[in-house]
């Protein structure tokens, strides 16, 4: 691809890019990139403490059999151990899934007809071998219908996989996920909640819910005793969205789709004690990653967009009211350069979290060592930045 450098396998930056990241990291670049590559050791679910007890939970899981844990440092959080690499067993038969679909099954989900691209020659009953757009096998089961209908099919499974290059769990075939009793969350996204410190009877707003995971554990947190306004602005992300509240059993949640740029003209009433906003973002930090584009453009794009984010939510939010900023990326441009113009033009100072377990921010910024930063070679979690900010009174 033109003006873009393979930096490890499928994962293309440019060279820009490249440049503006070695600045920071250095050669550990490299480390922190093909750490990308695989997915954390640890698989990680919030229990669902609106319908059940962490130990319920636990108890039952290790009853089936599973091999469960408790996180040690945070509550409701367990974990399963994702297990690989494996090898693939030899098939004829090739499904191409896309980056989506084939990250997941990567690390063991089974395979649905809307992530298939390309199942030539395919019959209901084969073994096939699942791979990446790029040729890379992820994972190896049993087509549950023909290749024909898998590209055309909108809905249903497409193959079972029995055997994944890293194994976990199929979470949403638990009996204690159809319940509502846990949600799978990366432990960064735990943690972004906890620092928002949400609290009974309050005005939340998740400035982009779906699908839902923070938005879900904001509820949990307040024991379904505030009042939690979800904006998202996708028809098809506002369903998941509506699905993962009824799911989990949450009641103080109030959805809306809207754009959450323009919340203070569009509801102007608005006036919340805390805000979330984990804005898109140009997903470096996402784990595992076979596949993936990015260039400096976009990354500078991005940030200008998730300044508009935080330029509304200094509006809406009451004085001394709490914003939380969180990505899954680990550019400078995205995350503390964010907060330094929170700081310099919003009214906002950045605040102490109440719970570190990670490294601090970079050393580009005043108070850095009041950010956190998540990194998969450090910390083997996905990549990801956390900032409190208080707005003044």
């Amino acid at each position: 691809m033109v003006g873009l450098i393979e930096y490890s396998k499928a994962i293309l930056l440019d060279e820009r890019l490249i440049e503006n990241l070695s600045s920071v990291f250095g050669d550990r670049l490299k480390s922190i990139i093909e750490a990308l590559r695989k997915p954390p050791g640890r698989y990680y679910v919030r229990v669902n403490t609106l319908k059940a007890s962490i130990n319920d939970v636990y108890e039952s899981l290790l009853s089936r059999g599973f091999e469960v844990y408790k996180d040690c440092l945070v509550r409701d959080a367990l974990y399963f151990r994702v297990k690989g690499p494996n090898r693939l067993p030899v098939a004829c038969k090739v499904v191409v899934a896309d980056k989506y679909a084939s990250e997941s099954v990567y690390q063991g989900a089974d395979l649905y007809a809307p992530g298939v691209v390309r199942a030539d020659g395919v019959f209901k009953g084969n073994e096939v071998l699942i791979t990446t757009p790029h040729g890379e096998p992820v994972g190896w089961g049993i087509a549950e219908i023909d290749g024909c209908e898998m590209v055309k099919c909108n809905y249903g499974l497409a193959v079972r996989v029995l055997r994944s290059v890293y194994e976990t769990p199929k979470i949403q075939n638990l009996k204690e996920y159809r319940s509502g009793l846990i949600f799978d969350q990366s432990l960064p996204a735990i943690i972004t909640s906890i620092v928002l410190d949400p609290k009974p009877g309050e005005v939340i707003v998740d400035m982009c819910a779906a699908p839902g995971g923070k938005t879900t554990h904001i509820a949990q947190l307040t024991g379904d005793n505030a009042l939690v306004l979800a904006f998202d602005n996708s028809n098809r992300r506002i369903n998941r969205l509506r699905r993962e509240v009824c799911r989990v059993g949450a009641n103080c949640i109030r959805v809306f789709k809207a754009d959450s740029r323009y919340l203070d003209v569009y509801y102007p009433w608005i006036k919340a004690d805390r805000i979330l906003i984990d804005p898109p973002c140009s997903t470096i930090g996402v784990r595992p990653k076979l596949q993936d584009v990015k260039t400096y453009r976009i990354v500078k794009a991005l940030a200008d967009y998730q300044k508009q984010f935080i330029k509304v939510a200094a509006k809406i939010v009451k004085d001394g009211g709490v914003i939380v900023y969180s990505t899954c990326t680990i550019t400078p441009e995205e995350n503390e350069l964010i907060v330094d113009y929170a700081v310099r033009s919003l009214n906002l100072k950045v605040d102490e979290q109440p719970i570190y377990i990670a490294s601090r921010g970079l050393n580009i910024v005043e108070n850095y060592d009041l950010l956190q930063r998540f990194y998969p070679d450090a910390h083997d979690t996905s990549g990801y930045f956390i900032a409190r900010l208080i707005k003044k009174s």
